[in-house]
């Protein structure tokens, strides 16, 4: 812990990062930045000057909206957001959206998953900036938000609960028409994220362990006996390979990204209500291929304190080996290096949740429910500020993705 973080004292307000541990206490800073109203058509294009000329379109794609009226998926070209006051693009999607999925093979498509305790998907083609399916979770049950495809694209793996019976499923589709074709166990209760790891057959699976009902909204129901868990599941069979734990209970296991070499990040929230004290918890961990036991990534009090008991996105910079992670609840995302563990940097950023990385990998981009995206250094952990938007009209929610179309397939009005 003592060499826990390494560089410069950070100034108060400039949301510039890495810093001494001996310093961090009295540089925390909050910006306040007063969240809008997104008030978007049911497709609004790029600019027509905003077509890239290259081997493919990077975008940046979230859930955004504020109210059902406005509800969306999104995106902005990376270009756009850089060097044009280009808008987004926002396809009305009638819900409110949490996690999205890349088709690995149709590059022009993409899904978004209705926050938990929603039943409703979308596959949306970037190209034309239309929703060409819908589907719905099987009676009896409802989505928490995430999903991933099989390599070839051929299965979609969407996490879902059985309100009924309590138990967590992953819910398997065919890709050519969505319908279900088989479910397995996720071995827990309320799944939360999955992710296809790099041996392209097993599946990481998020066992937040917190039970709901449509009936009660988004009221946990089972935070006396709650258990989270990581576990990895034969994504042919259902098998279940292994299982981790935190000694923590109160911690729900949430948010997972995986990096190249298969070690998994992870972002936990602690269900404060059930504890019966305010010890601290340490919210980030690791699993790394082979190791029986999760790794907890240390910080100071001050700043495990400063997350508020909730982190909501997490990404991997496979270059640097660095993961990020995000807390709306405390207007901040923390840097840990993966291979040491080591924290290596802040950023305070009012309400940011959205996180993901370039293309080419050199900034983590961050992205808030006022409509603003910042773009962080993966080497120093600075902001970019020429480089900071602002979308009165965009309200971006939990999480963003960045994804490549292909060269001809961006939709433009």
């Amino acid at each position: 812990m003592e060499a826990m973080m390494k560089s410069q004292k950070t100034n108060p307000g400039s949301g510039q990062n890495r810093m001494s541990r001996r310093s961090f206490t009295g540089s925390l800073f909050s910006a306040a930045i007063a969240p809008v109203i997104a008030g978007t058509p049911l497709v609004h294009g790029l600019t027509a000057g905003s077509k890239e000329n290259n081997a493919g379109h990077e975008l940046w794609v979230s859930a955004q909206g504020g109210d059902a009226e406005h509800y969306a998926m999104s995106w902005i070209s990376a270009a756009d957001a850089q060097t044009t006051s280009a808008q987004p693009t926002s396809v009305l999607s009638g819900f409110r959206g949490h996690g999205a999925a890349h088709h690995p093979q149709q590059a022009n498509i993409m899904l978004m998953f209705s926050r938990s305790p929603g039943t409703e998907g979308i596959v949306v083609d970037i190209s034309s900036g239309n929703i060409i399916q819908r589907f719905s979770s099987p009676a009896g049950h409802h989505m928490h938000g995430h999903g991933c495809f099989s390599t070839d694209g051929s299965v979609l793996f969407t996490t879902e609960s059985d309100y009924r019976s309590g138990e967590g499923k992953l819910i398997l589709r065919d890709t050519r028409n969505y319908k279900i074709i088989a479910e397995f166990l996720t071995h827990g209760i309320g799944p939360h994220d999955v992710h296809l790891m790099p041996d392209a057959k097993t599946l990481v699976v998020a066992n937040g362990g917190l039970r709901t009902h449509p009936d009660s909204g988004r009221t946990i129901l089972n935070l006396d006996s709650m258990q989270s868990s990581l576990v990895y599941i034969d994504s042919t069979s259902g098998r279940l390979l292994s299982q981790h734990t935190l000694n923590e209970s109160k911690a729900s296991i949430r948010h997972l990204d995986v990096a190249d070499d298969g070690t998994v990040a992870i972002a936990t929230q602690v269900q404060r209500p059930a504890m019966s004290d305010n010890h601290l918890v340490f919210l980030a961990a690791l699993h790394k291929p082979g190791e029986p036991s999760l790794q907890l990534l240390q910080a100071p009090d001050a700043l495990i304190s400063h997350f508020n008991d909730y982190m909501g996105s997490v990404v991997i910079n496979n270059k640097e080996r660095i993961a990020g992670f995000t807390s709306p609840r405390g207007d901040i995302a923390g840097f840990w290096h993966i291979d040491s563990g080591e924290l290596v940097g802040y950023h305070s950023f009012h309400d940011v949740c959205g996180l993901t990385k370039t293309r080419d990998e050199q900034y983590f981009v961050l992205s808030n429910s006022a409509g603003e995206i910042r773009q962080l250094s993966a080497i120093s952990l600075r902001e970019n500020k020429s480089l900071r938007k602002n979308y009165d009209n965009m309200r971006w929610d939990n999480h963003m993705f960045s994804i490549t179309t292909q060269a001809t397939g961006l939709f433009i009005s």
